[in-house]
C-alpha cells in the first residue's frame, strides 16, 4: 500500500478514515492513535466524546430503570397486603405478589447492570 502524498510504502493506517499513512503523514491524537490529518483528529475526538456521552446515559438510564423497577415491587407489594386484607380474592393476591417479585428481581437486574457500567469505565 502507498502513501498517497508522498507515494512512498505506508507505514499505517489513519484509526478516523483508514487512509494510508507513511511516517511523514502521520500524526499523533489526543488519544495516543495514528490520524492522518488535524481533521481527523478533530473528528476522532467528537467520536470519542459521543462514545462518552453514550455510555454515561446508559449508566443514567440503568439507574432510573432499576429505580422505577424497584418502586413498582413496592407498589404492587403494598397492594399484595392491600388485597389480602381488602379484597381477599386469591388470583388478585397472587398476581400482585407475582408483579411484586418479578419488578424487584428486575430492579436487582438493573442495579448490577449500573454497577457494572460504572466499574468498567
Amino acid at each position: 500500500m502507498k502513501c498517497p502524498a508522498h507515494q512512498s510504502e505506508a507505514t499505517g493506517v489513519c484509526v478516523y478514515c483508514g487512509r494510508a499513512m507513511c511516517a511523514e503523514c502521520s500524526r499523533s491524537s489526543a488519544t495516543q492513535r495514528f490520524v492522518c490529518s488535524d481533521q481527523c483528529s478533530a473528528a476522532l475526538a467528537r467520536a470519542d466524546q459521543a462514545v462518552d456521552l453514550l455510555l454515561q446515559k446508559s449508566l443514567q438510564n440503568a439507574r432510573a430503570s432499576a429505580f422505577y423497577a424497584y418502586l413498582c415491587g413496592a407498589l404492587s407489594a403494598a397492594s399484595a397486603v392491600g388485597a389480602w386484607f381488602y379484597l381477599p380474592v386469591p388470583f388478585l393476591i397472587w398476581f400482585t405478589a407475582g408483579c411484586s417479585v418479578v419488578f424487584t428481581v428486575s430492579g436487582i437486574g438493573y442495579s448490577r447492570i449500573a454497577r457494572k457500567q460504572k466499574s468498567s469505565r
